[in-house]
């Protein structure tokens, strides 16, 4: 008989080495100096920013949905593998346990998210809700009993045997926690009372009926542990290389024009990492976000030439992220006896990238000469990014690829 406590325990120790191994290695990254500085700049135009807000600003509404869509969502670490589905299934009426124990871990991580996202949404509740230390303590007591519940009933919900069903609950959730979380932060605590009237029918009388109909769907939760394994990779691996990392290929046929393939040398690296770029993992949805934060703080950061100290740091973080790309490839047999000279491949990612750092600062120029019509500065960016990628780039491409070799 297999001691599933202490099977929990096991992978749970593992998955915290590991987890551990990785925040050292991120830590040591010249990304973590890049991201403090953006929480420094960001938290010094954080009370400029709400003073600046009209007094009309619907920060109930959005305040709810913000919550509504956190509370709504509900991860849970299973910590399975695939093997359970040999090993495992035959002793489901044992998993009890285990499986209480990751409700419980995704209980605690769940209320810490919480509880960190109202604490760095409490200015904004201050300014045009209320204040006192007594009413961030309660509004924090009702958030957080509301992701338990949510935790709860998103872990029943995972018994029902189709897609479709489970999302016909979770968009039932949603509405609740919509009401919910409006109502109290409009401090109608009598309301409040019926609504955990509701949450407690559905919790015993719905969810609770979901146990005597449905075993557990191994196949789905093993699908979702997976996933959620890929997110962390992926974020990691913006910092480090991650060997483990399986990345997923979108179609994306509009984007394929941009790197037609040719086997001449010349030719045949920059559009492999076009390709790459544009249609696996994260690394297009990466530069999009990265641009369009770097128009929000153009956009709060006062007109002036510390503007270009700001799109610096963008191209910095960018070079830093997409650098694990060039390392992709690491691992592939077919890539590694391509009759190219690594030397070749260094600098086609050089130019491919250098390419990509004069676009971001083309974007950051035309903003900037939009909002502000200073072209003077508008135009030293993309002048910025073309000296950053001809001095700076090159020698940062070198040591990363040779640290990671």
């Amino acid at each position: 008989m297999i001691d599933v406590e202490k099977l929990w325990r096991k992978r749970r120790n593992a998955h915290l080495t590991q987890t551990l191994k990785y925040f050292s290695l991120m830590a040591n990254s010249g990304l973590i100096v890049s991201l403090i500085l953006l929480i420094i700049v960001g938290s010094i135009y954080y009370a400029k920013l709400l003073k600046a807000l009209p007094q009309d600003f619907p920060a109930v509404l959005i305040l709810t949905l913000l919550f509504s869509f956190l509370l709504t969502k509900s991860a849970i670490r299973t910590l399975l593998k695939e093997g359970d589905l040999v090993f495992l299934l035959p002793v489901e009426s044992g998993m009890k346990h285990y499986f209480s124990k990751s409700l419980s871990s995704a209980i605690a991580s769940g209320s810490f998210i919480t509880l960190f996202v109202f604490t760095l949404t409490w200015p904004i509740v201050q300014v045009f809700i209320t204040d006192g230390w007594k009413m961030y303590i309660t509004f924090a007591f009702f958030l957080i009993a509301a992701k338990v519940f949510n935790l709860y009933v998103a872990w029943e919900e995972r018994r029902l045997p189709y897609k479709s069903h489970q999302l016909n609950y979770k968009i039932m959730r949603f509405i609740v926690n919509f009401v919910y979380v409006y109502l109290l932060f409009n401090e109608a605590y009598v309301f409040l009372i019926a609504m955990f009237a509701i949450m407690y029918v559905l919790k015993n009388f719905v969810f609770e009926v979901f146990k005597k109909m449905h075993g557990y769907q191994w196949e789905m939760l093993l699908a979702e542990e997976q996933t959620l394994k890929m997110k962390g990779y992926r974020l990691v691996n913006y910092f480090t290389d991650v060997p483990a990392l399986k990345q997923t290929v979108h179609k994306r046929p509009l984007l394929n024009k941009l790197s037609t393939f040719s086997f001449e040398k010349k030719n045949m690296m920059p559009a492999l990492f076009m390709k790459t770029f544009t249609r696996s993992g994260d690394y297009l949805g990466l530069y999009i976000r990265l641009v369009l934060i770097g128009f929000l703080f153009l956009y709060l950061v006062p007109p002036g030439w510390w503007q270009l100290a700001i799109v610096l740091l963008f191209f910095q973080m960018l070079a830093l992220q997409l650098f694990t790309l060039y390392t992709q490839y690491k691992w592939n047999v077919i890539y590694n006896i391509y009759p190219i000279e690594p030397r070749v491949k260094i600098t086609a990612f050089i130019k491919w990238l250098r390419g990509l750092l004069i676009l971001q600062g083309v974007l950051y120029g035309v903003f900037y000469g939009i909002l502000t019509g200073d072209w003077v500065i508008a135009l030293l960016m993309p002048a910025t990014a073309i000296v950053y990628s001809l001095f700076r780039l090159p020698s940062l491409t070198k040591k990363h690829i040779t640290l990671s070799s």
